[in-house]
């Protein structure tokens, strides 16, 4: 080759390499925007799962401080962590308008018998709940065109390969860049798994339909009022006058004497406040308040509505619902 080849072929080469540098500082230069970018959002992930875990800590906090027990607590946090912060809400619109005690909440969750995980911290199942990434999938690397030696030397890379290369990074840590951007589409806060067995009646909570938990407490009341009457009535069968009478054993006779002095003895303290007078008297016959509890929602949510009855008033019942 002659002088004037070499100066060509030495032009041509320098310039070929000159490419290949542009062409790696382009891809450097795309590759470090696209890092860029992701960890932009990664910080912004981080931050937007940090206001979650906030509410949830001070939800779980509010929680407990009503007496909510752990195990219900992890149960949600477990199995529907996003039912805690409702949980926690409608806990406190029912606490502002006077309708909440620690019985009606409890029975507000129902969790699974063979549930497991009361010994966990709470803090550690709401960072579970709350992950700062999730898990991206990289797939393939996009399929490239065939080339020959010098287009692999010199050649563009695409915006796929440069994307491909940015997304396999570390962005933070262990996390990729491909774990940040399937992140950015992921929900803060995780759902219901879909094997819970955890089971939340916010209806209870917000003390379902006003007139008609009116109508259940006055039927509670009807009924007391119609046994009472009876009891008390000195001619009715089933009163405690003529049941008395019918018997000849007199440890059973003064039994129902007993119970007869009761109730009038709760019409003279407690008559003129109906709020404690059917108390009392559930106190000594639970069985017709105890129906209405374990078979009509409403009546329940009636019976553990601290504005019509005492709180603790529905513990009386339970133990005793039907499986």
């Amino acid at each position: 080759m002659g002088f004037f080849g070499r100066v060509t072929a030495g032009a041509f080469l320098g310039g070929l390499a000159e490419d290949m540098k542009e062409n790696r500082e382009y891809a450097r230069e795309k590759k470090d925007k696209i890092k860029e970018y992701l960890t932009q959002r990664g910080i912004e992930r981080r931050q937007e799962v940090n206001k979650f875990r906030d509410l949830l800590d001070r939800s779980v906090d509010y929680l407990q401080s009503k007496d909510l027990d752990n195990r219900t607590i992890n149960a949600l946090l477990t199995d529907n962590p996003r039912e805690v912060l409702r949980l926690a809400k409608a806990a406190q619109t029912a606490e502002e308008e006077g309708r909440l005690s620690t019985n009606i909440l409890k029975q507000a969750v129902e969790v699974a018998s063979d549930f497991e995980g009361e010994d966990v911290s709470p803090s550690e199942l709401i960072k579970k709940a709350t992950p700062y990434f999730v898990k991206g999938d990289m797939g393939e690397r996009p399929e490239q065109v065939e080339q020959n030696l010098l287009q692999k030397l010199f050649g563009e890379k695409s915006s796929q390969d440069i994307m491909y290369d940015a997304y396999g990074e570390s962005i933070f840590g262990d996390v990729t860049g491909a774990d940040v951007f399937a992140s950015m589409s992921a929900a803060p806060i995780k759902g219901r798994k879909e094997d819970s067995r955890t089971k939340v009646d916010l209806g209870l909570l917000s003390g379902g339909d006003a007139d008609l938990l009116e109508i259940a407490r006055d039927d509670i009341y009807g009924a007391y009022d119609k046994w009472f009457a009876t009891k008390t009535d000195p001619i009715a069968e089933d009163g405690y006058t003529k049941q008395a009478e019918r018997t000849s054993d007199p440890v059973l006779k003064k039994r129902i004497l007993d119970n007869y002095a009761k109730l009038l003895k709760i019409q003279e303290e407690y008559g003129s406040d109906p709020y404690q007078y059917y108390y009392q008297l559930m106190l000594i016959h639970k069985d017709i308040a105890k129906n209405w509890f374990n078979t009509r929602p409403t009546y329940k949510a009636a019976l553990s509505n601290t504005a019509f009855f005492p709180d603790g008033t529905a513990e009386l019942f339970q133990g005793d619902e039907q499986e």
